[in-house]
């Protein structure tokens, strides 16, 4: 499963990786983690909060996908 949350970023936050989503109207990052079907944590990204969770997911699967050989998509 994967999931994001996002989160207010501080002042001292660089630009580059802060981002707006409007859907949550949070200025800010945001975290997208893998889990299993147990909830046991597989892999993290972090992104800036304009990255859509389809995009990220690209991302994050890919990368572990070369680390966990047994993940599968159903």
């Amino acid at each position: 499963m994967v999931d994001s949350q996002s989160v207010k970023a501080d002042a001292t936050v660089a630009l580059a990786s802060r981002g707006y989503d409007a859907g949550k109207k949070i200025n800010g990052r945001k975290r997208h983690v893998l889990t299993d079907t147990l909830g046991l944590l597989l892999a993290v990204l972090v992104t800036p909060a304009s990255t859509t969770d389809r995009d990220a997911a690209r991302i994050l699967l890919t990368a572990a996908k070369s680390r966990l050989r047994r993940l599968s998509r159903i």
